[in-house]
């Protein structure tokens, strides 16, 4: 499903992980899906991955909404598999919902609760998160993280161009005209701090940390998997009387694995299969 954020994407972190009654609210990414598909913007920039700042091992963000605070942190392998890890305190009782992508073919999720229909848009959330950060950070220093050796403030202000940013299934962006005041400062080894605050007709405000490890996370195959939904991530051809539909999304696999190690095996006799086909 195509979804256009404009300014909701950093809203979407707070509504991506908060749950009420085990439903997320209604500011949530499915929810801007059916309001928003199908639209485009001309005039965006998109995002380009040749900047330093698009290859970190770990990013984290933090939110806060009333008296609820979340922190997700990001973990990318080498060969671009990616666990996401999203906790929410409240009143000091904390929860921990998780999701992976593996081989960009499947997506994992463990207590995360997935709409019918609409299961790919709470990964498509948090990524477009991700990707949104990222890019504000290359607006702010275009040279990248490294070169940054203190606190550093930097003020943008662009009057032409928007930034897009996308997934397979997803996108959004920041609409022009719009102000960036971001500080960057290094917190760690390999590891920098940011505070982004980023304003179009709302101001928004995203706070979190990049890092670059020189060996990079990795997922051990022998990774259970229970607890796990598992779901292939592709395109789906649906019907609708006479009309075909086809889109791009995630749909729950009956498959019952018990390792990370089995779905990797899998999904190699699967390409193997598809490679010979061809």
């Amino acid at each position: 499903m195509r979804v256009r954020y404009q300014l909701y994407c950093v809203t979407l972190v707070v509504a991506t992980v908060f749950q009420a009654n085990n439903t997320l609210l209604a500011q949530d990414v499915a929810a801007a899906a059916r309001a928003n598909r199908a639209s485009h913007n001309n005039n965006a920039a998109s995002v380009t991955a040749d900047s330093e700042w698009y290859s970190p091992t770990r990013a984290s963000m933090r939110a806060q909404d009333q008296g609820v605070a979340a922190t997700i942190l990001y973990e990318i392998c080498a060969n671009q598999d990616l666990r996401i890890t999203m906790e929410t305190v409240e009143k000091g009782k904390k929860e921990i919902a998780e999701m992976m992508v593996i081989n960009g073919q499947w997506m994992l999720a463990k207590n995360v609760p997935l709409e019918k229909g609409y299961e790919i848009d709470a990964l498509d959330g948090v990524v477009l998160n991700l990707k949104l950060a990222l890019e504000l950070l290359r607006a702010a220093a275009p040279g990248g993280p490294t070169g940054i050796k203190q606190k550093t403030t930097f003020e943008v202000k662009e009057g032409r161009r928007s930034i897009a940013v996308n997934t397979a299934s997803a996108s959004g962006g920041l609409e022009a005209p719009w102000t960036l005041h971001a500080i960057i400062e290094p917190s760690g080894l390999d590891q920098w701090s940011f505070e982004l605050q980023a304003k179009h007709r709302e101001t928004m405000h995203i706070n979190g940390t990049w890092q670059k490890e020189a060996a990079p996370p990795t997922f051990s195959d022998d990774l259970s998997l229970d607890g796990w939904q598992i779901l292939s991530i592709g395109p789906i051809k649906t019907t609708d009387g006479n009309s075909t539909i086809l889109d791009y999304g995630a749909q729950i696999s009956q498959k019952h694995l018990k390792t990370l190690g089995e779905l990797r095996k899998m999904s190699a006799r699967q390409d193997h299969l598809l490679t010979n086909a061809q």
